[in-house]
């Protein structure tokens, strides 16, 4: 019986694995659910064409995913990184500033799920690349789309083109 019992306080000792579960999935399609915001990170959005595999961020809720496509020899690229409202990154990935603010103001992200947020834009007068931050939220979820390129349209196209009615709904 001693012995059972010195085993057993061994075994409660060592380290054990991490109890968490992973929050991204593949799901159809090649797309990747993310289990805690109900977002979906599709394979292809537009010309953009998602770059590996989307990531939890430091094991936290957080999740990122990042896309790319050329156009005349131009690689443009865009993050989409999905949070809550209270992670300690949202500060960080909504204030970003890669260059002189250009515009900022409301954006309606989709009409059919009425989401709407804010569209900073970048760049421009004299360089051809814009870079675009849109903030958006939903209930206590938020997603953070930077993007690169040199038409507006584009970017704008790339945002609305995400699966907005996946966001916080289970």
């Amino acid at each position: 019986m001693s012995r059972t019992l010195c085993l057993i306080a061994l075994l409660s000792c060592l380290p054990g694995g991490s109890t968490r579960a992973d929050p991204i999935h593949a799901v159809a399609d090649g797309a990747y659910w993310h289990h805690g915001s109900n977002w979906t990170f599709p394979e292809i959005i537009g010309a953009y064409k998602r770059v590996g595999i989307p990531q939890d961020v430091a094991g936290s809720d957080d999740a990122v995913a990042h896309y790319a496509y050329v156009e005349d020899g131009v690689r443009n690229v865009a993050s989409v990184n999905v949070y809550r409202a209270s992670s300690a990154a949202a500060g960080e990935l909504e204030t970003a500033a890669p260059a002189a603010l250009t515009s900022e103001g409301t954006f309606l992200a989709s009409e059919r799920t009425a989401l709407s947020g804010i569209r900073r834009i970048y760049g421009g007068s004299g360089d051809s690349v814009l870079t675009g931050v849109y903030v958006i939220s939903a209930g206590e979820w938020r997603v953070t789309i930077q993007i690169s390129g040199s038409r507006l349209e584009a970017m704008d196209a790339f945002v609305r083109a995400q699966r907005w009615e996946t966001l916080g709904g289970h």
